[in-house]
């Protein structure tokens, strides 16, 4: 019987070189990723080998084989895909999927294209779910606060997760001011969630607040436990 584990993800966003790099030490144990979501890699016992890893963002249509045979030929298999996310992986000191400052940019904005068409839809359907829960009464009143507040703790974590990968674009780019904005964005959030949550008498305003604070602080905890756990693995290693 093959064995397997799974191994969670940083989000790619956040920590993608975390990712590939745990996984280049997990090769060495002779674990391998069998396939891979946005959220981790199930991983399969197997001879100890030495791969490294690889992430490509593009949108193929069907199937396009001669998109893969590119990298097939420069020496990286595909392991999986998930979407519009390609993992792939090589020998030690294979040349790079990404060797020049431009294939760098273009890949971030690949990455960055589905999170900004998801943050178009999910903005303004939060915004006008809690327009309408102020107009409702009785049942649909109930019925529009769960869809509003439910919009809400849905649309704040992706609103990061594109800011974070608006900045690993801007930083491939160089564009430092707008990097630094990235992290400061968050806390700025979370100081005028505060601000509202004590001073407006309004209910949704209150509750509203509440999500933003709830949600940021949840992000921001889960990437610090991600943080954590990479950097024990590593000091085990």
């Amino acid at each position: 019987m093959t064995k397997t584990k799974y191994m969670m993800s940083g989000g790619l966003a956040f920590s993608e070189q975390k990712d590939l790099e745990k996984l280049h030490k997990l090769s060495l144990e002779g674990w391998h990723v069998r396939s891979f979501s946005f959220l981790g890699y199930t991983l399969e016992k197997g001879e100890c080998a030495d791969y490294v890893y690889s992430i490509d963002y593009r949108t193929l249509e069907n199937t396009d084989e001669e998109y893969f045979e590119l990298f097939k030929d420069a020496g990286w298999s595909l392991v999986d895909s998930a979407g519009d996310i390609h993992l792939f992986r090589a020998a030690p000191n294979t040349k790079p999927i990404y060797t020049d400052r431009d294939t760098t940019i273009e890949k971030y904005k690949n990455q960055v294209k589905p999170l900004q068409l998801a943050s178009l839809i999910l903005v303004p359907s939060t915004i006008i779910s809690w327009m309408f829960t102020q107009q409702a009464f009785g049942i649909i009143h109930t019925i529009s606060f769960i869809l509003a507040l439910l919009f809400t703790v849905i649309t704040i974590p992706l609103l990061w997760t594109a800011l974070t990968a608006f900045g690993n674009q801007w930083k491939a780019e160089n564009k430092n001011g707008f990097v630094i904005a990235t992290k400061l964005i968050p806390a700025i959030a979370v100081l005028i969630a505060i601000f509202a949550l004590l001073q407006s008498d309004l209910k949704a305003v209150q509750i509203v607040a509440a999500a933003v604070i709830g949600a940021t602080v949840f992000v921001a905890f889960i990437s610090l436990l991600m943080s954590l756990y990479h950097l024990i693995k590593v000091r085990k290693a």
